[in-house]
């Protein structure tokens, strides 16, 4: 045992003068630095939710390229190799600036939506992409592209960052102490009370709890509008705020609820809809 001791720092002597062992190790190394960063994204992740996943790629990708370079160099070919390379560095960059315009191209123009942040993880967004108009929610960014969620049928828009960049981007969240506000139109008929309807229309809304949080104290009632005098009736038009589109669609599929069954109760009020009269036709008419 003793004997094995006393040939252990010749045994580690020997292993660290082999290529192969220090191979072993810088990739052991890689890892755990890819595992450290990875670590320390996604907690940062946790607190504040930036493009990480843009700049975790981009980190990861320069941690691999040096590890391997570290890794190349132990071998006397492959260092031959990279000072033949260096000697003629502005013909690689050439070569290399042609072949990898595009996807150089999405890594810059990645830097340029992580540092400006037009959107965010998460946000809901509205682009149109070479005539294509796409609606969704920003699932991540990587060194290459933007993935979109569609809200219609839940698949998975892949966009180049090049073209993410260079588009009109509508963001619903940009700014977190805005509103989100839609038209909501109902028609009533002419022999309805008109002051009578525009009043219980603008409490209705009010009285709507995801109404009530988005509106600042001591504002004003909903104002109610006559849009339209239509054929059968009077079109109503209010505005419905709230604080996120999504609260928007159900704050006003409550209200068009409620005003159904305000309506049915009430003999003053009357939704306003087509009517087809018809009158038997008898020899004495």
């Amino acid at each position: 045992m003793s004997h094995f001791i006393k040939q252990l720092p010749q045994t580690f002597k020997v292993l660290w003068s082999s290529n192969l062992f220090k191979a072993l190790l810088l990739i052991i190394l890689m890892l755990l630095t890819i595992r450290i960063v990875n670590f320390c994204f996604d907690y940062f992740k946790k607190k504040n939710n930036l493009h990480t996943n843009f700049l975790k790629g981009v980190l990861q990708a320069l941690i691999i390229i040096f590890f391997l370079i570290q890794i190349g160099s132990l071998s006397d070919a492959m260092a031959s190799f990279y000072n033949s390379i260096l000697m003629s560095s502005s013909l690689l960059v050439v070569v290399l600036g042609f072949v990898f315009q595009e996807g150089l191209s999405n890594i810059v123009h990645g830097f340029i939506l992580t540092f400006f942040k037009p959107f965010d993880i998460g946000d809901r967004v509205n682009v149109t992409i070479d005539g294509v108009q796409i609606t969704g929610y920003i699932q991540s960014i990587n060194l290459r592209n933007t993935i979109i969620r569609n809200v219609y049928n839940n698949s998975s828009v892949i966009v180049p960052n090049a073209k993410m960049d260079l588009c009109v981007i509508d963001n619903s969240y940009f700014d977190e102490n805005s509103v989100n506000s839609n038209f909501l139109d109902i028609e009533i008929t002419y022999e309805s009370d008109l002051d009578h309807a525009c009043e219980v229309f603008s409490q209705i809304i009010d009285s709507h709890p995801l109404v009530k949080a988005a509106k600042k104290p001591q504002t004003e009632p909903t104002k109610i509008l006559v849009s339209q005098l239509g054929a059968s009736g009077i079109t109503l038009r209010a505005s419905v705020v709230t604080a996120t589109i999504e609260e928007n669609f159900t704050a006003c599929s409550d209200i068009r609820k409620e005003l159904i069954h305000h309506f049915h109760e009430d003999p003053a009020l009357d939704f306003a809809y087509p009517h087809t009269v018809v009158v038997p036709y008898t020899s004495e008419s």
